[in-house]
């Protein structure tokens, strides 16, 4: 039989819970068979499933689970002193071994112990205490957990390879010693290296090597000033992007020369690597991610053979570029390479003396990175890590990225229709910001502002405080305008027609429909710029909905012609980056194309089919909960449609008054049910 999965894992979701399973995911997934395993014909570790929610929401979700664990080879059951009390992952226990595969379970016991810590199912599977994976620490430390934890799931891997546990601890055990011996061989020759040199120059006349050395001391001091200081200065400046780049690229011809005659080959070759980071940070920003990926990659060469010499400061260095390579994946929307990108800056860091600030600041960008990507659990575990790691500190830095992750933790809780915990971190993140620009008015530190204020509008507009939704749109806009004036900078041009386009939709909720369509139509034009400038899949996503989403405001003038081009242009622009899109957009994309076969294919079942594929992806999507609705609605299933109604209208006022209008914009386009009267009781409730 095949499987689609090599692991399932069965969690609680509770803080330590989460995080070892979170660990231990990304563990399995990213693990390579030795070579000498691979050749003699056993498989490699290939997909990991883990469940999303403490319980099931509906039967949808249910049938999701299911299949799930239908279709994956071992079962993994994260056991604490919390989890005999979950009946979930009992039932998902049982249901593996109904299924015949009792001998392929694992438990990977963090506390307690198995008579206390396993759900009543597992106790019940014979010679289960033989495939324990123990990982328990005095202290329950996560790191030293998981140290344990890369030599324990080797249990569980060599059922999915094919081989006997001690064949892949054996070869796994050589692996990592020939790269122990790899790297303090490398050392060595570098020393020894090192040592040779020193000694010819000796040999020389001291007129000579001081000669050169002040030269190469004046050369440096003048190249760190235009590698550090003069890009810092010049971020201010708007349009000044292109004109950093081209300080840095030339810059790298210099250096190279200099690497090549210096005495001090370290200092050199991080200044080089520096170098090749501002560049790829610069070219970042104009949307030229491929170029920026290719300079990023450098620097991380560098970094890693000076970590192999033992250089000074190179763990450090390597970390903070591998979350750098992250941020610009996450940037052009390959969200799975950026999520490998930080797993390795922060297994990096995690090896080095605590840094609490900068591991914060991993932890932050790879629950981002978590959030666009559709894992909604996994973004929230580390938004939480980040938030721990801060308490305490309060400097600049330590405020930049407290508003940071306020405002994502903000995004994601707005995206599940969690308004009033939204609300909380977006109001958060707004007042460190403006206590920021009071001490530093940068751009950066006005860019966050605008994002926040954007989703703090929209969160308001959502609850039905319109007012106070209006006042912030109108300050957010008018910020993000003068920004936008740096027409290079994508990031911020990005930021407008995100703005554009939320303000539309709170137009829209209040049924100025004229007013929405002249911001939407600036969003769809700002972002189909973006996309075509940086040809990333999130932009392109960006664009698509924005199209479509001022097809649906037509549909409601009503201008059916209009509205009609505009979704199957907004289609088409999605379909075109299809294969890069995250689970949150690509589940957009879902929603949507469900409503266009149900406004203008009148094809309930078919909207049915896309509107549940889409509340696969994302359950707790309010967007998709919505369609999924109207879809149920029309199709005739009155019970799912009253529930999914229910729980959309309870968000708040702004989302009641968007259901009413968008059913008597479908009632205006002949579009009837039987259970209209119901609904419409049940929002007048």
């Amino acid at each position: 039989m095949s499987f689609r999965y090599d692991f399932f894992f069965s969690y609680r979701h509770k803080p330590l819970d989460a995080e070892i399973t979170r660990k231990t995911f990304e563990l399995v997934e990213n693990y390579r068979l030795p070579k000498a395993l691979r050749e003699r014909g056993c498989e490699d570790v290939h997909r990991a499933f883990r469940d999303m929610e403490e319980l099931p929401v509906s039967r949808i979700l249910t049938d999701t689970i299911d299949q799930a664990l239908r279709s994956t080879r071992c079962l993994i059951v994260v056991c604490s002193t919390d989890t005999p009390s979950s009946e979930w992952i009992d039932r998902e226990v049982a249901t593996f071994i109904e299924l015949g595969r009792a001998e392929h379970i694992y438990p990977l016991l963090i506390s307690g112990d198995p008579e206390h810590s396993f759900p009543p199912s597992l106790r019940l599977v014979p010679d289960i205490r033989e495939r324990i994976m123990d990982i328990r620490t005095p202290g329950s430390v996560v790191k030293t957990m998981m140290a344990k934890a890369e030599t324990k799931i080797l249990r569980a891997i060599a059922d999915v390879a094919g081989c006997k546990e001690e064949e892949l601890l054996r070869e796994h055990t050589l692996r990592r010693n020939r790269r122990f011996a790899a790297r303090t061989a490398a050392g060595l020759a570098a020393f020894a290296a090192v040592a040779a040199v020193s000694l010819g120059l000796m040999s020389l006349a001291q007129g000579y090597r001081d000669t050169a050395r002040m030269r190469e001391q004046a050369s440096m001091r003048i190249l760190n000033e235009l590698t550090y200081s003069l890009p810092d200065h010049l971020t201010n400046v708007p349009g000044a992007y292109s004109r950093i780049a081209g300080i840095l690229e030339r810059n790298t011809e210099e250096l190279n020369a200099i690497l090549r005659l210096s005495s001090d080959r370290d200092n050199a070759e991080i200044e080089a690597a520096a170098n090749y980071e501002k560049l790829a940070n610069a070219r970042a920003v104009l949307g030229r991610y491929d170029e920026a990926l290719a300079a990023q990659e450098t620097a991380i060469g560098s970094y890693d053979e000076l970590l192999l010499r033992g250089a000074r400061g190179s763990g450090e260095k390597l970390a903070s570029a591998y979350n750098n390579l992250g941020n610009i994946y996450h940037a052009s929307g390959r969200y799975d390479e950026a999520a490998e990108a930080y797993a390795h800056a922060i297994a990096c860091q995690m090896r080095l003396e605590e840094d609490r600030l900068r591991l914060a600041e991993f932890y932050l960008n790879d629950g981002a990175n978590a959030a666009d990507r559709g894992d909604g659990k996994a973004a929230a575990s580390s938004f939480d890590a980040c938030i721990a790691l801060l308490e305490g500190v309060a400097d600049t830095r330590g405020l930049e990225t407290a508003a940071r992750v306020h405002n994502n933790y903000g995004v994601l809780l707005y995206r599940q229709g969690r308004y009033q915990d939204a609300e909380q971190h977006l109001r958060e993140a707004r007042t460190i910001c403006e206590r920021l620009l009071a001490s530093v008015d940068s751009l950066q530190n006005r860019g966050q502002v605008v994002q926040t204020m954007s989703m703090l509008a929209a969160v308001l507009t959502d609850e039905g405080s319109f007012e106070e939704a209006d006042a912030v749109y109108a300050l957010a806009i008018g910020l993000a305008e003068e920004m936008a004036l740096d027409g290079e900078n994508t990031a911020y041009q990005r930021n407008l027609a995100e703005l554009c386009n939320n303000r539309a939709i709170s137009l829209n909720m209040h049924g100025d429909y004229t007013s929405a369509d002249e911001y939407y139509s600036r969003a769809a034009e700002i972002s189909g710029a973006l996309a075509e400038q940086t040809g990333s899949a999130h932009d392109r996503a960006m664009a698509a909905l924005s199209l479509i989403n001022r097809g649906e405001n037509a549909f409601k003038l009503p201008d059916y012609a209009q509205s009609l081009a505009l979704f199957e242009e907004g289609l088409r622009t999605y379909e075109s980056a299809i294969d890069g899109l995250g689970e949150y957009d690509l589940a957009q994309y879902l929603a949507w194309l469900s409503y266009y076969r149900l406004i203008y294919g009148r094809d309930p079942l078919g909207a049915f089919d896309a509107a549940n594929e889409a509340y696969e992806l994302q359950p707790d999507n309010v967007l998709v909960n919505l369609i999924l609705a109207y879809a149920c609605l029309y199709c005739g299933y009155e019970e799912d449609a009253e529930m999914l109604f229910s729980a959309v209208a309870a968000l708040g006022e702004g989302q009641v008054e968007m259901i009413r209008r968008d059913l008597e914009a479908q009632q205006a386009a002949g579009m009837e049910s039987d259970s209209l009267p119901v609904i419409y009781a049940l929002l007048n409730q």
